[in-house]
């Protein structure tokens, strides 16, 4: 069994390492597609999809910038002297490739269901450096194995927008719906079931499984060793400051102090302090960011530091800053067409309250490839199918649990959602999509067969 997944694997790889284009093209891709489909399905004209797209196009700006600084701040952090020493002794308990790979899917996966962009920095920089500790690693399947598990934890978690947004009062939906508590949806047992079957045990025992044996497996890859060794020399050049103080300028002792960075990173602290003091643990993407600059800032010791790191990660961010747009573009032209609907409703008119939660799931995993953001999907699809749903007798929370499934699985094929830890993996989406299509069956399978029994 082990052999026969190893050669699915590698087909797999070798497939999509041929046919599946660069990240950027398959976003023009799938924006001529909904172009095309908006045209054929809908009333709409071309020129009233290149307006939906132009209209949608930075609808994105806001959560680029986030992502964007999620890679930054996550480099800045794990590059700070105290923190790399830590992530060198952790990544040290793994002594070979098979157990390597289990220890970042487990890790990336509680990370995950914390904070699903603290799952995604954490994931990819737990892959790098037990990659750089063992060196004979699978490396693609680790990156994979960390993506798969931080983004379903992530939004299955407490930070999940969906789970949320229902038990917000004077949500949109809850006329509907009404209000579901994180009890019938994050702490459902169905829900704790499939994840702890299929992201704790059944993905990193997979990637166990599928990981070649230690004397078999090759080393890291000549082009990823060496980008990991320079930005390892430029750490070690960014702290070691070769000009002595005597021979200082003014403006270069201050560059180099640590007075300025502790003062403001104070500030910060107390305010991180004062967030958790008043809103709970409310683990935004933009508190998760101010926790990782300022935990920077003051690791770094001094500005010189914290800029040096800074620009390095930001190099990481490229990807973000190109690529969203377009998806936004993709979701203008998906919600103002009314797309959505029609695919939502096409899957609703032919379910019934047994088949409905895998009809909801399928659909919404269709609909998310196109539409990759959460939250913003269920402000779309959520009226119709919450309709369909009441309507044929599904549960409220099973609908909504059904929905985000769907959304999230689905997710490990999207390759949007993985730009910011392949940016900072160094990988390209067509190095781990043989990979993640296997974890995406496999979790499929999971769920629905959870759902089968306690549903």
């Amino acid at each position: 069994m082990r052999n026969a997944l190893r050669k699915l694997c590698r087909a797999l790889n070798f497939g999509m390492d041929r046919i599946l284009p660069d990240a950027i093209v398959l976003a023009f891709f799938l924006t001529i597609l909904t172009f095309v489909m908006g045209l054929a399905l809908t009333d709409s004209t071309p020129l009233d999809m290149v307006i939906y797209w132009g209209d949608g196009f930075w609808g994105f700006l806001s959560f680029s910038m986030q992502m964007a600084m999620i890679i930054a701040t996550g480099y800045i952090v794990a590059e700070a002297p105290p923190i790399k020493r830590a992530l060198v002794r952790i990544c040290k308990i793994p002594k070979n490739g098979v157990q390597g790979v289990v220890f970042v899917g487990v890790l990336s996966a509680f990370l995950g269901w914390i904070s699903w962009g603290l799952g995604l920095v954490a994931g990819a920089i737990l892959a790098r450096s037990v990659a750089l500790n063992l060196r004979k690693v699978d490396f693609q399947l680790y990156v994979a194995v960390a993506y798969t598990a931080a983004i379903t934890t992530g939004l299955f978690g407490i930070s999940g927008s969906e789970f949320l947004l229902v038990n917000t009062p004077g949500y949109f939906m809850e006329e509907t719906l009404g209000l579901i508590p994180l009890s019938q949806t994050v702490f459902d047992p169905s829900l704790l079931l499939s994840q702890l079957l299929g992201l704790v045990l059944a993905v990193p025992l997979l990637a166990a499984l599928i990981h070649t044996p230690p004397e078999e497996t090759p080393e890291l890859s000549s082009h990823i060793l060496e980008r990991f060794l320079a930005q390892e020399e430029a750490t070690r050049a960014l702290h070691a400051n070769h000009t002595p103080k005597s021979a200082m300028t003014f403006a270069q002792r201050v560059d180099s102090s640590p007075i300025t960075t502790t003062i403001i990173g104070a500030g910060g602290i107390v305010y991180i302090i004062h967030w958790f003091l008043t809103h709970g643990f409310d683990l935004t993407l933009d508190v998760m960011n101010f926790i990782l600059l300022f935990v920077g800032i003051l690791c770094h010791g001094s500005p010189r530091n914290l800029l040096t790191a800074a620009e390095e990660g930001v190099r990481s961010a490229y990807g973000v800053l190109v690529q969203f747009p377009f998806y936004a573009g993709i979701q203008g032209m998906m919600a103002s067409s009314g797309l959505v609907a029609i695919i939502a409703n096409a899957f609703a008119s032919h379910s019934s309250a047994a088949s409905y939660p895998y009809m909801c799931y399928l659909c919404m995993a269709i609909i998310n490839f196109f539409i990759p953001s959460s939250g913003g999907i269920f402000m779309v699809a959520g009226p119709a199918l919450g309709e369909a749903a009441l309507n044929v007798g599904v549960e409220a929370n099973q609908f909504l649990i059904s929905f985000t499934a769907g959304e999230t699985i689905g997710n490990i094929i999207q390759p949007f959602w993985a730009i910011p830890l392949l940016g900072i993996a160094g990988l390209k989406m067509k190095d781990i999509m043989g990979y993640c299509i296997l974890f995406f069956v496999v979790l499929t399978l999971i769920f629905f067969g959870v759902w089968a029994v306690m549903w």
